[in-house]
């Protein structure tokens, strides 16, 4: 049977509108919350999970033998559930959208020079920082190598890049902005992104006492930042997932690159800032872009219910 909604007695039809409104915000945004919850568990609890420091599981591939660190292992898995978790649930909210999911991971034909962007963008803040730290505290470094960029690009871009862009913005940002701005959906997803990786900073960063909370807000201010820079070029290459895929394997392979060859605090501090200051540039253009669209109107998401 069909419930009609009436006007409680005193109350206009207006505000019987307005807390209906508020009422479907509020169911359309538990389930994003839900999925947040789910996707920060499951990566912690891989981040996060005892094993052997130096154990490697060896494998061979067309006849080479490989060992790779169950420490690596337990990084990428994390990585990549957000991701297969995104894809899980689609599945549940019907085909139509897993169909959308899908249509933005092969829309691959967009201008060449956001693809030249995205690689070049990163690039440039991370070396700038990188050659402002040895200027200002020279130590001694290990020498830059392409070979070790092109590697980690080549085996990082199939995992974390790809899962987590099926997560982040082919999922949770396109729900994010059914209800808030670009803008604001950029941001509240940034806040959230940074947050799920405080335990992998912790792993990887190796604070200490002295200098782990300026570090972590760093780089939390840093994610945030960068949480924009995607958004901006996933809408200005017309949900292109593969440029932020792009953009995303070469953010990891160059950082870590980079920060391998001169493992320093200021590192993280001049890069964060760079990628503010870009942050700020871009967003007035991800405003202009919102209100070329139509001015803020909003798309009506599915909403995954329990049974």
């Amino acid at each position: 049977m069909m419930r009609v909604e009436v006007p409680k007695p005193g109350e206009s039809m207006a505000k019987m509108l307005t807390n209906i409104t508020s009422k479907a915000k509020v169911e359309r945004l538990w389930p994003l919350g839900i999925f947040f919850c789910l996707a920060a568990a499951s990566a912690w609890t891989a981040w996060l999970w005892p094993v052997e420091a130096h154990g490697r599981l060896p494998l061979s591939v067309l006849g080479l033998e490989i060992t790779i660190p169950f420490f690596l292992m337990k990084l990428v898995i994390g990585n990549c559930l957000p991701g297969i978790l995104a894809v899980i649930w689609v599945r549940f909210e019907g085909k139509g959208q897993v169909q959308r999911l899908l249509s933005t991971l092969t829309k691959w034909r967009t201008s060449l020079h956001w693809y030249i962007i995205v690689v070049v963008l990163p690039c440039a803040i991370f070396f700038v920082s990188w050659s402002a730290v040895l200027f200002f505290v020279p130590v001694d470094h290990l020498p830059l190598s392409a070979s070790g960029f092109l590697v980690t690009f080549l085996m990082t871009l199939p995992f974390g890049p790809l899962w987590e862009e099926i997560a982040w913005r082919a999922f949770a940002l396109r729900k994010l902005e059914s209800r808030f701005s670009h803008l604001a959906s950029a941001l509240i997803l940034g806040v959230y992104w940074a947050v799920w990786h405080i335990p992998l900073w912790l792993l990887i960063l190796n604070v200490n006492s002295a200098s782990g909370l300026p570090v972590l807000l760093a780089a939390s201010g840093n994610l945030v930042a960068w949480s924009i820079i995607w958004a901006y070029f996933y809408h200005r290459s017309s949900e292109s997932l593969p440029v932020v895929i792009l953009l995303h394997a070469t953010h990891g392979a160059v950082w870590s690159q980079l920060f391998a060859t001169a493992p320093l605090p200021q590192f993280i501090y001049i890069s964060s800032a760079l990628a503010m200051c870009v942050a700020l540039f871009l967003a007035r253009g991800l405003v202009r872009f919102k209100e070329k669209q139509g001015g803020g109107t909003v798309v009506n998401e599915p909403v995954l219910k329990p049974s």
